[in-house]
């Protein structure tokens, strides 16, 4: 409702504009506003980033460009993230302290955003018209990205509901040290109805938990931070930043993760609940973005992953104190969604499948912009579910550039199989296996990649004493898949199947279509935009 009166009111302003004289018309100002960086968080120097003539603060994260897992010692290298509100557009101006050339992107593609570079000025300079996730490869090198994460301007602060237990995070850094609401073990423990607020300039070193809770909200726009914990998976050292347990009626909501020391999201056994517009970045093993794990109508929203591990995962797990007892999974929704996939899948249901019922899973408008290690859309079902009903629908991939490192010859763009699998099927407890039917993957359009991308889809006959029987891979429909301006039909050259598959089928419509940006402006209501700009105060009371 809030959006249709802005535009209304847009629209009226317009028609008032287009009824006066020309030396009456007044345009409106365009506005950004930014919040300083906390005292003791990592800083990023190596750019200078300017929103028109203010400098922009930017925060130091840590990426994984290796595709070698590693259970420790990480080679990591330093990204920059800057964070404002906009209302209008903004000239942005990087000023890089080496040479610069004319290969700098930014994504996402569809953003239709082009760097200008002045290499006497060593700058690059572009327009941000809209809010959204930005991604710009200096040079167009991947070692080099600066990720811009801008928001709507923000008119009146938030303030808490009514019968809400509040817990607010403001501007700074807060440590156990620091702040009393976290833990002697850097943990905020969360119980029903308590809502937490990550003010816009606060970064938070600690983890959220809750079990057996709900009505629970995580919202605004600040960072959880997992800098300074150790991740070694060789002693199962981890700090998760969200892990909820058997909740329901969880709203997570704008703010960020950077650097988890483990998986960023943990959803288990999560019903009823949504996350939108987070952004998260991680570097070291099982660096999952967001893992939803045994869930029913979860949807997911908005959000930016670059991760050193699956990006979006779905998976069955029993439960912990008495695994005869098995997981379900059903109705979950990620979409509007922009990804990055240094380790691992981009878009992955498995190996974890315990528990027969895997239903209505959907991924939809996603942008994958790279994905360098193993498929983008994966299948792997190592347990005994029936997976039923799964759609990827208006995905583009930028880049796919699968079978770095130490993925091998697994340089699949697509992976449906089920398979018993020596590291994973086993390792929670013993099933037999199970199914894949009725998975749809339609307007899905490959810009950039390897020069093949295999297809493979495979059933398997179980040999295991005790589970002897077959396994069926069925109902399979791809509909206009384009890899690099190549429509894939069924004589596609790259196409694997395998035993115990029925009822595939490969058909192109002539259509070239995958995710769409999602503009928070028309060009209408932005040509109601001057060129003066205000920068408005970071002030959050």
């Amino acid at each position: 409702m809030k959006k249709i009166l802005q535009v209304f009111c847009l629209l009226t302003l317009c028609i008032l504009l287009i009824g006066c004289n020309s030396d009456e018309v007044s345009l409106l100002e365009n506005r950004v506003r930014f919040y300083p960086l906390p005292e003791g968080a990592e800083e990023y120097t190596k750019e200078e980033v300017y929103l028109g003539d203010a400098r922009l603060p930017m925060y130091s994260v840590k990426v994984n460009t290796s595709q070698v897992w590693t259970a420790e010692n990480y080679q990591r290298i330093e990204n920059g993230a800057g964070f404002f509100e906009l209302d209008g557009k903004v000239t942005v101006t990087v000023k890089v302290h080496d040479a610069i050339n004319y290969k700098s992107k930014l994504r996402p593609l569809a953003a239709g955003i082009i760097p200008i570079a002045d290499i006497e000025a060593q700058t690059l300079t572009f327009e941000i018209a809209s809010a959204g996730e930005y991604v710009l490869e200096i040079n167009g090198d991947l070692r080099r990205a600066l990720y811009f994460f801008v928001s709507e301007f923000e008119e009146t602060p938030y303030k808490p509901e009514d019968g809400q237990n509040f817990i607010y995070f403001g501007p700074g850094l807060h440590t156990k040290e620091s702040n009393p609401q976290i833990s002697s073990n850097n943990t905020v423990t969360l119980s029903s109805n308590t809502t937490v607020f990550l003010a816009p300039g606060a970064v938070v070193r600690a983890k959220f938990y809750a079990r057996n809770a709900e009505n629970i909200k995580i919202l605004g726009g600040g960072i959880i931070s997992g800098s300074t914990f150790e991740r070694n998976a060789r002693t199962g050292t981890a700090t998760i930043p969200i892990e909820f347990n058997h909740c329901k009626n969880v709203e997570l909501s704008d703010f960020s993760i950077f650097d988890p020391a483990g998986w960023a999201v943990n959803f288990y056994y999560i019903n009823d609940s949504k996350i939108n517009n987070l952004k998260i970045i991680s570097s070291r093993s099982n660096g999952d973005g967001i893992s939803i794990q045994s869930c029913k109508n979860i949807t997911v929203d908005g959000c930016f992953v670059r991760s050193w591990d699956d990006s979006l995962v779905v998976k069955n797990y029993p439960l912990w104190e008495n695994r005869s007892v098995h997981g379900a999974t059903e109705n979950i929704t990620f979409k509007n969604c922009t990804i990055w996939t240094d380790l691992a899948q981009s878009m992955e249901i498995g190996y974890e499948t315990v528990g027969k019922v895997m239903n209505n899973i959907a991924f939809e408008n996603i942008t994958v912009l790279h994905s360098l290690h193993k498929p983008v859309f994966s299948i792997h079902n190592g347990n005994n579910a029936e997976i039923n009903n799964v759609r990827y629908e208006n995905i583009t991939v930028e880049d796919a550039s699968m079978g770095g490192g130490d993925a091998g010859v697994n340089d699949e763009l697509i992976d449906f199989r089920v398979l018993y699998s020596e590291n994973w099927s086993s390792q929670h407890t013993t099933t037999a296996l199970g199914k894949i039917e009725n998975v749809l993957v339609k307007n899905v359009k490959v810009l950039a990649g390897k020069k093949t991308a295999k297809i493979r889809i495979s059933g398997c006959f179980d040999t295991r004493d005790g589970y002897q029987s077959k396994h069926y891979v069925s109902g399979i429909q791809i509909i206009n898949l384009t890899y690099k301006n190549v429509f894939v039909d069924e004589n596609y050259p790259y196409l694997l199947l395998g035993n115990f598959v029925s009822d595939v089928t490969i058909s192109h419509e002539g259509l070239i279509r995958g995710a769409t940006f999602v503009y928070t402006k028309t060009p209408q209501e932005l040509a109601l935009y001057g060129d003066e700009l205000i920068v408005c105060e970071g002030i959050y009371e």
